[in-house]
């Protein structure tokens, strides 16, 4: 009998030196608390998947960057079917408690126990998702690897450039295009992210971001539109539109063709 694996809560975490101004930030672009903060810690929920807001002093060397990680409600259940697959799924303490941790081309993920509200309804057009962003040599090894630890394949460029998944929220792997870029850690081997979001209506978007007093540009690329929204460290934050446009892409067998 096949296990199916409990469906990860996507939840990268930001290093800043102001929580409170990127927690306003957020909440301008739709994202609403999940009840769990502590001192220099915060969580917050887009429709689907979540964002952890982490402090860092400013001279510290995490500030800036933003790793991968995700929640799952019962860590002993999505153990014994990650486990079940034969992939390894490792327990350990860290000062915030008891969490899992796995392991992909790129790096390890830690996973923790899910607490508070939001973020778990399916990736849709009509809402808004995280996207954390990997930046790899090993698209394909990274993307086949995160199917074994219950996220489900959805669109991949026809020359292995891009490839993406979908659990609550989207985890993205994107071919880098120097060394620099590649395969990138934090914080004791942690996998680099760069956190995006996704939603099938960037002009709403746009116009919400616009009254609430954020720079915001509207790009048209070649995929689709995306949104750069001018982050309260000055560096931008993107938002892709639903792709909708598969010249050069394919859809994994199984999964929903993109909708409006």
């Amino acid at each position: 009998m096949t296990t199916t694996i409990p469906t990860p809560i996507l939840r990268p975490i930001r290093f800043v030196t102001d929580v409170a101004a990127w927690q306003a930030f957020y909440a301008d672009l739709g994202f609403i608390s999940t009840g769990v903060e502590a001192d220099g810690w915060v969580v917050l929920a887009a429709d689907s998947g979540r964002l952890a807001l982490h402090h860092a002093e400013p001279e510290s060397p995490l500030v800036g960057k933003a790793k991968l990680a995700w929640e799952v409600p019962d860590l002993k259940a999505y153990r014994t079917a990650v486990a079940g697959t034969g992939t390894d799924i490792r327990r350990a303490t860290f000062d915030r408690g008891d969490v899992l941790v796995a392991d992909l081309p790129q790096g390890r993920v830690v996973i923790d126990r899910a607490n508070g509200a939001g973020g778990t309804n399916p990736v849709r057009p009509e809402g808004l998702a995280v996207l954390p962003l990997v930046y790899t040599r090993s698209v394909i090894d990274g993307a086949e690897a995160a199917t074994h630890l219950g996220l489900t394949r959805r669109i991949t460029s026809d020359t292995n450039g891009w490839a993406d998944l979908v659990g609550h929220g989207v985890l993205a792997f994107h071919r880098a295009d120097s060394d620099a870029a590649e395969d990138r850690t934090v914080d004791d081997g942690e996998i680099s992210v760069e956190i995006s979001l996704e939603t099938g209506d960037v002009e709403a978007l746009q116009t919400r971001v616009e009254a609430a007093g954020h720079p915001v540009d509207l790009i048209d690329e070649a995929y689709a539109r995306t949104l750069r929204i001018t982050a309260p460290d000055g560096t931008r934050v993107w938002v892709n539109e639903t792709q909708r446009d598969l010249y050069g892409f394919h859809v994994a067998t199984g999964a929903a063709p993109p909708s409006r």
